[in-house]
């Protein structure tokens, strides 16, 4: 992309910028005809524009700044919900244990490409993406929910995209794109049903009955994660001198709405929110102290024992294929923070 904006810049060059997006990719033939990635019939276009969207951006990233200047998460509330919320009280709670904003996430406030709604009822979502900052910040791609009329705009969700991935195309801003029910049946596998088997992928990895349905597991960064943590400490944890075990369980956040937009192919990119439990343990006497800054601050000062679990707020964004294509489902992108711990 050569066309970039910020959150207080207008937008009028979005239409140019589209119309490259829609030819960026281009995927396989499918047995069927894609659904067209046309505005919904009840909508001359989008609902919000992009000079509407650059303030509500402005806005959510005002209230991120000063939060984390202040070092206060209860001013998180007015612009944030879902899981971004419960992932950003968590950092900026920890930043405010350690008196150190350092491990809070960095979310640039640079576009890259605004994706906007068709749907002319409630709740409604957008997206943007960010660009790769002069500070190397890597693309962030965030979601932006409308829960009622009259609501604001809050930030609900961010994943970092993978380094080099290639987002599918979009329908152009000015025209708006398609969100999509969670038990859509015109991709290859539902929004809400693709969610539930990747976290099944993730928790017994290749031994998953999905893992046909995705792309390799040496394509994706967050499930290379999770196996290179399982095997590392699994061989730590049960060695003969040691006893103990380990386990790394992952399912979808209950009650938390799946976010799914139309793709120009026909698809979807859908983002979905995570919970994970990472549960360990050794022989009586042992200790096992915690290893990360964010760990012991959300300890507080506990004294460990021979039992540790770590709970952990995630986020993902999978493209998920058209209706009768032979494509995998792919990863866009993650977050992975831990939120909780706890000792005994």
């Amino acid at each position: 992309m050569t066309t970039t904006t910020t959150a207080r810049r207008r937008g009028a060059r979005w239409g140019a910028v589209g119309a490259l997006l829609a030819a960026s990719l281009v995927l396989s033939a499918c047995s069927s005809q894609p659904p067209s990635p046309q505005p919904d019939p009840a909508s001359s276009g989008p609902v919000l524009s992009v000079d509407q969207n650059s303030t509500v951006l402005t806005s959510i990233n005002a209230v991120l700044d000063k939060a984390t200047h202040d070092l206060n998460p209860d001013l998180l509330t007015s612009r944030l919900e879902g899981p971004a919320l419960t992932v950003r009280k968590s950092q900026v709670s920890v930043a405010k244990i350690r008196n150190s904003a350092d491990l809070v996430t960095v979310l640039p406030s640079e576009y890259q490409q605004i994706i906007l709604p068709t749907a002319n009822t409630w709740p409604r979502t957008s997206f943007a993406i960010t660009v790769t900052t002069d500070k190397l910040q890597p693309q962030r791609l965030l979601a932006l929910v409308q829960s009622s009329p009259r609501a604001p705009y809050k930030l609900w969700g961010w994943v970092q995209l993978r380094p080099g991935v290639t987002m599918p195309a979009f329908a152009d801003p000015k025209l708006g794109s398609e969100l999509l029910a969670a038990d859509d049946k015109s991709l290859l596998v539902s929004p809400k049903d693709v969610v539930a088997q990747y976290a099944d992928l993730l928790t017994t990895g290749d031994q998953s009955a999905f893992v046909g349905s995705f792309e390799p597991a040496a394509d994706d960064p967050f499930r290379a994660l999770i196996k290179s943590t399982r095997e590392t400490q699994t061989a730590a944890l049960t060695g003969p001198n040691v006893g103990g075990t380990y386990t790394f369980t992952v399912t979808p956040t209950p009650n938390t709405p799946i976010q799914a937009v139309r793709t120009a192919d026909g698809g979807a990119m859908v983002m979905a929110s995570l919970d994970a439990v990472e549960a360990m343990s050794a022989v009586a006497g042992a200790v096992l102290a915690p290893s990360t800054k964010t760990a012991q601050a959300l300890l507080q000062g506990q004294n460990p024992t021979n039992k540790l679990t770590n709970g952990f707020s995630d986020m993902v964004a999978l493209y998920v294929p058209p209706a009768g294509s032979d494509q995998k489902v792919k990863l866009l992108g993650y977050s992975h923070v831990q939120t909780s711990a706890k000792i005994g």
